[in-house]
């Protein structure tokens, strides 16, 4: 936390230079682009141009894009990220009461507990507390090293507001599955309009294949060494009984219910292993806890 706490001020300040995005020269940017791709992949400047003229491709892309959200979606996020500042450091402050009177939460649910029972929820309380801690430790880390290695690839290639790019494309990675699909085609995007007006072929061709490089390197480690660390080592879970989960979860809850999945899975688990240990399905489910 101290040291993603670091990045927060540069973020914002990146967050705000995108805030003051000009609609109308984004639209511009993307259709010229749209343009450049037609022409790299086969067609004359004078087909596109025919092209357009006898199908009203321009016009019908300009009306059905509508791009005026962007610059309220990036107010809102700097407005959330220092939010999240704030709430960050106030609950930094809660936490340091609760672990000075640890036996607050616990003695709170101990209330619904019945007295016979109270040793088995103060057991799953202290398995969850610690699996939980492991596993958001865990997803810090994995975030924090795909954004060090996005943020080095859209250096590299020399993209303007690399550091937030990052950040962004980095935190949809909380998103099993959807998010890195979602944080990829941003990035590449933002990456080819950044050169508009450079030789499509030569720079942001190039360029975007760099980005989706560093794209695949950074998927690479999280999927073959900071995922199977993290669930190994915190959740203790088959990573196919984890895709399961996020899948059932997606289905039934959408996108929260996938980023929630693996901790509140995690956490039913514990409680059947202490309540319920008899049964054999619980005792094959729970075997490595």
């Amino acid at each position: 936390l101290c040291i993603l706490s670091l990045f927060i001020p540069l973020i914002t300040e990146q967050s705000k230079n995108l805030s003051l995005l000009d609609i109308e020269d984004l639209k511009s940017n993307l259709n010229t682009l749209y343009l450049q791709t037609l022409e790299y992949f086969g067609a004359t400047t004078g087909n596109v141009n025919e092209l357009i003229e006898e199908s009203h491709i321009e016009e019908s892309v300009l009306k059905g894009l509508d791009l005026g959200f962007i610059p309220n979606f990036l107010n809102s996020f700097v407005n959330a990220l220092s939010t999240f500042s704030i709430g960050l450091f106030s609950v930094l402050f809660i936490s340091f009461f609760f672990l000075k009177d640890s036996k607050l939460f616990q003695n709170g649910l101990l209330t619904f507990v019945p007295d016979n029972k109270e040793s088995n929820m103060v057991k799953s309380i202290d398995k969850i507390n610690g699996l939980l801690s492991r596993y958001f430790a865990g997803i810090l880390l994995q975030l924090f090293i795909l954004f060090v290695i996005y943020t080095i690839a859209l250096l590299i290639v020399g993209v303007e507001n690399a550091i937030v790019i990052a950040f962004l494309c980095a935190l949809f990675n909380i998103i099993p599955y959807v998010g890195p699909i979602i944080g990829g085609v941003i990035m590449i995007t933002l990456t080819m309009t950044s050169f508009l007006g450079a030789d499509f072929s030569t720079v942001i061709l190039p360029k975007a294949l760099y980005v989706f490089i560093g794209l695949i390197i950074g998927q690479l480690v999280d999927n073959f060494f900071s995922q199977p660390f993290i669930f190994s080592t915190s959740v203790k879970s088959h990573p196919l009984e984890i895709f399961l989960v996020i899948i059932i979860a997606g289905l039934l809850f959408g996108v929260v219910g996938m980023v929630v999945a693996v901790p509140g899975y995690t956490a039913i688990k514990v409680i059947l292993k202490e309540f319920l240990a008899e049964y054999s399905v619980v005792k094959k489910l729970t075997k490595n806890l």
